[in-house]
């Protein structure tokens, strides 16, 4: 059964065999590959043998090829000088491993035959051939099929070649610093190129080759994709109007990158106040101090009172509207405003807990307490201790929720009126 598998030193397996048909001389070990399941490394006849009663020929053959790994052999690390001399036998391991390179000879290092092949296996061997081989525009494009890198090594004839440009921009953004990277930038044939590069690479270097940074187009694409790359974009790019206004229509909080000059146009800060208040922290004093600025902002989010001035903190319209949305806004409000009984009175009924941030002298007053409770039962918490005796108060405090009986007075707790109403009141939402 064995016979009929597909022999890997066989000429029918040439095509398979990496390292090709070996010569008796110079003698090379035949290939090994790694089993996964115990990390071994076998021959193809020691495969062969270690599963022949377990799995049929088909089954042994396609785990070879699809399943183990090759072992790649440091053949001229341990070779004689006649075998690194050897163009035959330096081309089969180099092309098992392309680093093996490093051992051969002089020779063989200038030899582009065999550099081609170590830089087909590994562009990492372009480091041990001949530097003049970095005249050979050919034997820099394999090399560039690995890595940008190794644009570093080719000669400035070489990097000027249009075709060995495209290939190394193809790359990886980063090869543009060894390139011509103004003419580049602006010669159309490269455009399309160029800004695919940079957009694919630049945010997952989280950076910005310094010759893109004032390029209006690629500028935008990188930002598409990471907006933190604003921070990279040049002084003179911020001040084209245009890209401005775009990228913070785009996003507001992309006027954190501006410089800030840019940062205080009204323009700006106006398209940022449209997407959210909280772009208040751009504006100028003099529209924090702004009625009409704060109150529109308000309106839509209670938020914007830290950025307000402190003067308006006693403006009563512009704090009940906050009250409305958030009566925890209120422990912003001046002691004076939270000491005015209209006030509180209006703020109370839009939101009972808010008697919370109310004046000493306002806890004791009844209309205040009566107006909280009746909106929100619990607040009778915060009311003057006179004030959970009174009847007609701690009734409207349980009608409103009747779990508030337990802030009533001891009496109260089992007064027959107070009973009725908390009967007659279910459970209302959370305290």
């Amino acid at each position: 059964g064995e016979s009929t598998l597909l022999h890997p030193g066989s000429a029918r397996a040439h095509a398979l065999d990496p390292m090709g048909a070996m010569s008796a001389e110079p003698e090379t070990p035949p290939m090994k590959k790694v089993n996964p399941y115990d990390q071994q490394a076998y021959t193809w006849e020691e495969l062969c043998e270690k599963y022949k009663t377990r799995y049929g020929p088909e089954g042994i053959k396609d785990f070879w090829e699809k399943r183990m790994t090759i072992v790649r052999l440091r053949l001229l690390e341990n070779a004689t000088d006649e075998q690194r001399s050897d163009k035959d036998f330096v081309l089969r391991s180099v092309r098992q491993r392309g680093s093996e390179l490093r051992f051969a000879s002089e020779a063989m290092q200038r030899d582009r035959d065999v550099v081609l092949a170590a830089l087909t296996q590994d562009w990492t061997a372009i480091e041990y051939m001949h530097s003049d081989l970095g005249a050979d525009r050919e034997v820099i494009l394999e090399a560039l099929k690995g890595d940008w890198e190794a644009i570093t090594f080719a000669t400035e004839e070489v990097r000027a070649d249009p075709e060995v440009a495209m290939a190394a921009l193809q790359t990886s953004v980063l090869t543009l610093q060894h390139l011509k990277g103004d003419s580049i930038a602006s010669d159309p044939s490269f455009r399309p190129a160029l800004v695919a590069s940079a957009t694919r690479d630049c945010p997952k270097m989280d950076n910005v080759p310094e010759a893109l940074r004032g390029d209006r187009e690629i500028m935008l694409g990188v930002v598409k994709q990471s907006p933190k790359l604003l921070r990279f974009a040049a002084k003179t790019l911020w001040e084209d109007h245009g890209f401005a206004v775009e990228v913070v229509t785009k996003d507001w909080t992309n006027l954190d990158y501006a410089p800030p000059a840019v940062a205080k146009d009204n323009e700006l800060i106006s398209l940022a106040l449209e997407q959210s208040v909280y772009a208040l922290r751009f504006a100028p004093p003099e529209w924090l101090a702004d009625r009409a600025v704060i109150l529109a902002a308000v309106r839509r989010s209670p938020a914007a009172l830290k950025y307000a001035d402190k003067a308006l903190l006693a403006d009563p319209e512009l704090m009940l509207e906050a009250v409305r949305q958030d009566f925890g806004h209120l422990r912003l409000a001046g002691p004076a405003l939270c000491a005015d009984k209209a006030f509180m009175l209006g703020a109370v009924r839009c939101r009972g807990e808010a008697l919370q941030f109310a004046a000493p002298a306002l806890l004791g007053d009844r209309d205040v307490v009566l107006a909280a409770v009746a909106q929100y039962g619990h607040a009778l918490e915060h009311a003057v201790e006179d004030l959970h005796g009174d009847r007609e108060v701690v009734i409207a405090a349980v009608r409103q929720d009747k779990r508030a009986l337990v802030f009533a007075s001891r009496a109260l707790r089992s007064d027959e009126e107070v009973l009725a109403a908390c009967r007659g009141q279910p459970t209302t939402g959370e305290p």
